[in-house]
């Protein structure tokens, strides 16, 4: 039987999870604002972008999917199939009716885009912006464990960019990875790119 402290994964989960707990909710939507604001300087138009819809507590990549929006851009959001532990990109804000292009709550709390939003064809995507608990600064990613980014990257496009956007108190030297984890190629903090 192995606890918490023989798992080096779990226990930088909760040692992040502490360090935003720390920040609070107001600190955390501010420097979310000036990451998003340096992820849109670096990548003004990046065609069809993937962005993820934060959870309480994460840094939220809203800012930037409103600017890109705002200048005519799709950004798609992930639909989860759960019982593949697949995702697939669907846009925001598109769709059938009014509920069918909105978001809707799925487990554990996920936002994402309704089911009449339209679906995106992976290779279309430009742009990923990837979650995580924790970074390193050469792009490995800590995640909440389920995988599922990591089987969605491995099919992009091999020309898709994929972004990590933290806050600087989630970047730690070095983040336990196993072959099946995918890192990403550029990591953005409130401070800028690392």
């Amino acid at each position: 039987m192995s606890c918490a402290s023989d798992n080096p994964k779990a226990n930088l989960r909760k040692e992040i999870g502490q360090r935003l707990a720390q920040l609070g909710v107001k600190e955390i939507q501010r420097r979310s604002a000036l990451a998003c604001g340096h992820l849109v300087e670096r990548y003004p138009s990046p065609g069809i972008v993937m962005a993820y819809l934060a959870m309480p507590g994460e840094a939220d990549p809203a800012g930037a999917i409103a600017m890109w929006r705002m200048r005519g851009l799709q950004v798609a959001a992930p639909r989860v199939n759960w019982a593949d532990k697949s995702m697939q990109p669907a846009l925001l804000g598109t769709g059938v009716g009014t509920a069918g292009g909105g978001l809707v709550e799925s487990k554990f709390g996920l936002r994402e885009p309704g089911p009449g939003a339209l679906a995106v064809p992976i290779e279309e995507i430009g742009l990923v912006i990837v979650p995580a608990l924790a970074y390193s600064p050469s792009g490995e990613r800590l995640g909440r464990g389920g995988g599922f980014y990591d089987r969605f990257l491995a099919r992009l496009s091999p020309g898709a960019v994929t972004v990590g956007l933290v806050l600087s108190c989630q970047l730690v030297d070095e983040v336990p990875a196993e072959a099946h984890d995918m890192s990403v190629g550029v990591v953005i903090t409130e401070d800028g790119p690392v």
